[in-house]
């Protein structure tokens, strides 16, 4: 694995997701205490605080497609009012993120990983320029009948703030969903050299998702599209978690683009016996230009991708057991050079996962 290729200069990315992107010569000590928390419970709702799985959100989340997955470190509260209301609030001070074992504070975690371009075109450097305290995150949902909202508000200190909102309606065997998201960055960057702000000032991320899904009887048919404007990069740190739109999925996230379009559609059948899931996405990706860096913050290119899976969980002796099987196909549209498809696109890949749960 750790082979330079000739050309680029880069050595293996996934294979290396497997231990410890941070120390990839560590194959042995990849131990991490994941879950350590106290949590008080008061009817439907409760309060928790130290290590533990964040309550899903669309960026903030657990994405467990590694051995070790995103963790975080903080307060969250959990308040069920009823059926119709719930709200969570948090406040995350820490993280050990996917495919890590260390855990860090808010303001060493942001730009671990790649730090990708800035607009200019100039290479990004913004680890340790953010005194970053923590995010907090506020969420509301609302269900009745066939209608659902959620509102999210992630207030990354010192960096930026993101709305997200999102909707959801049922109608017999069809839901439709539409997803909006606004960033507005915080003047702290301002203070900071070009090449060293995460966000820029003046860019505000904008983010149009939808998707009209039909199912029935065990299988499920969806279309999806997404729109990024030209007001800014959508932007999300990399270490905390995975963007959730609609047409995201393994592989292929937004987040780092302007001013793109993306495609999807997605087919998924369900067996019940005995329990097997068999799903198709099929993605679509237009806009973003190589050697442009204003809307591309990892010069990615237009791209055809392909996902398919199988998973089966199983019952009785072996309850907990699940083995999921993922292929991946993937191609760019304008550029094949070493440097714009190595380990960016122009794949076949196939992972294999087994899980055990109890």
């Amino acid at each position: 694995m750790g082979v330079e290729d000739e050309v680029t200069g880069k050595n293996a990315k996934w294979e290396y997701e497997l231990y410890d992107v941070l120390n990839k010569g560590n194959f042995r000590d990849l131990d991490r205490l994941e879950e350590l928390f106290l949590r008080y419970r008061f009817g439907n709702s409760y309060l928790s605080y130290g290590k533990f799985e964040t309550e899903f959100t669309p960026l903030l989340n657990h994405s467990d497609g590694r051995m070790k997955p995103f963790a975080h470190r903080g307060g969250w509260a959990h308040l069920n009012f009823n059926s119709k209301h719930q709200v969570n609030l948090g406040w995350l001070d820490g993280v050990s993120p996917r495919s890590t074992t260390e855990w860090f504070g808010m303001d060493e975690s942001l730009g671990l990983f790649y730090n990708g371009f800035q607009p200019n075109g100039k290479m990004a450097d913004y680890h340790e320029f953010y005194p970053s305290s923590g995010i907090g995150i506020l969420n509301y949902n609302f269900r009745k009948d066939n209608f659902k909202l959620n509102f999210y508000d992630f207030y990354q200190d010192k960096v930026m703030n993101t709305i997200w909102a999102e909707i959801g309606y049922n109608l017999a065997d069809f839901n439709f969903g539409v997803q909006y998201v606004y960033q507005n960055p915080f003047s702290f960057s301002e203070d900071l050299s070009y090449v060293n702000r995460y966000v820029q000032p003046g860019e505000n991320g904008q983010v149009l998702s939808s998707q009209l899904s039909w199912g029935k009887s065990g299988f499920n048919l969806a279309l999806g599209y997404t729109h990024a404007f030209d007001t800014g990069r959508f932007l999300f740190p990399k270490e905390l978690g995975r963007d959730r739109f609609f047409t995201s999925i393994s592989r292929s996230r937004l987040e780092g683009l302007g001013n793109a379009d993306v495609f999807i559609l997605k087919a998924a059948y369900h067996v019940p016996k005995p329990d097997l899931h068999i799903g198709i996405e099929m993605q679509q990706l237009q806009g973003p230009e190589t050697g442009k860096f204003e809307f591309n913050k990892y010069n990615v290119d237009e791209s055809f991708q392909i996902n398919s899976h199988l998973s089966y969980r199983a019952h009785g002796f072996l309850e907990g057991l699940n083995f999921n099987i993922l292929w991946i196909y993937r191609r760019n549209h304008n550029h094949t050079d070493a440097q714009s498809i190595f380990n960016k696109s122009n794949f076949n890949q196939l992972n294999f996962v087994t899980n055990f749960n109890f």
